[in-house]
């Protein structure tokens, strides 16, 4: 009976201390892109979750001690549109090593002593990457919520017949990481040029065509406007040999009006001879919009050189 008596008292005289864990996470924002950017390739951001116990180095752990980390994903790895959640971009979540996660993996599991190798400073964390999957989406917020459920039972001063003598950490916790990327409307513009070809006399220049052709994010409706290029004058765009001008405008179709950049002289994208039905961007197809360009007859006879300018593009949505 006295060795019964000295093990109960040993037992007795260092009770255990209970504490809990705390926790962090960080990262997993992607931030803003174009379009094209999603459609064509991956976007990445790291993020994490942790856990910390106490402070100092973790020692002696009771057979029962765990720990274990499941990872879930509210949309099953989806960014869905805040707004219109049939609209989805996919995305993996991995551990950045070549681990993919799985909506309901144990990403930790550890019994023993082997949850030393996982806490060095008493700290374990989770590595998170996220690549976003190619999508052609419209323009708009995305968004998913990833959670990990922590559970933890945690002795650092193991005694005999499987005791804790020191503190005890124990709990379960879920945290949360939101993976968010907004979206942004984008054109991939293809302006064609103008080449009035050469001579002598502004009525001897005969008309030159071109078309403007655009790759818009899928779902913009939106017009075009032309800038007045680089030195206009008199409602009149001109083109310039170092002092000298030559005046000329464009004009969208078989229209009469210049092309410009204000209400009522832009092109709507329903307006386009070709591309996307109805003027509404599909992000792949290019609405087309020709245009003419003539040099103005009633004006001098330019100086002999090239002539250029600059007109920019613009797209409103």
């Amino acid at each position: 009976m006295r060795p019964l008596l000295a093990l109960a008292a040993l037992g007795a005289g260092a009770p255990a201390f209970a504490a809990v864990c705390s926790y962090a996470e960080t990262g997993a924002s992607l931030g803003s892109a174009s379009s094209f950017a999603v459609r064509d390739g991956s976007l990445t951001t790291p993020g994490s979750f942790s856990i910390t116990c106490g402070s100092g180095l973790l020692s002696l752990l009771s057979t029962d001690s765990l720990l274990r980390a499941t990872l879930t994903s509210d949309n099953g790895f989806l960014l869905r549109n805040i707004s219109d959640s049939t609209k989805a971009i996919g995305y993996q979540a991995g551990n950045g090593s070549g681990l993919i996660y799985s909506s309901g993996l144990l990403v930790i599991n550890a019994t023993g002593a082997n949850i030393l190798t996982l806490l060095p400073n008493r700290k374990a964390t989770v590595p998170l990457q996220i690549a976003t999957l190619n999508a052609n989406v419209p323009a708009g917020t995305y968004r998913d919520t990833l959670r990990l459920a922590w559970t933890y039972n945690l002795c650092d001063g193991a005694g005999l017949l499987a005791t804790c003598l020191g503190t005890v950490y124990a709990g379960t916790a879920t945290r949360t990481v939101t993976v968010e990327l907004q979206v942004n409307n984008d054109c991939l513009i293809t302006p064609g040029a103008i080449n009035f070809g050469s001579a002598a006399l502004p009525t001897g220049f005969g008309e030159a065509a071109s078309q403007v052709a655009m790759v818009c994010t899928t779902g913009m409706v939106y017009t075009v406007g032309l800038g007045p290029g680089s030195n206009p004058s008199g409602g009149r765009r001109q083109m310039a040999n170092g002092s000298n001008r030559l005046a000329y405008d464009i004009f969208f179709g078989a229209g009469t009006t210049p092309w410009g950049t204000t209400v009522g002289s832009r092109v709507s994208s329903s307006q386009a001879t070709s591309g996307p039905a109805g003027g509404i961007a599909n992000g792949t197809g290019s609405h087309v919009f020709p245009y003419r360009a003539r040099v103005y007859p009633d004006q001098a006879a330019p100086v002999e050189g090239t002539y250029l300018d600059n007109v920019v593009v613009d797209v409103q949505f």
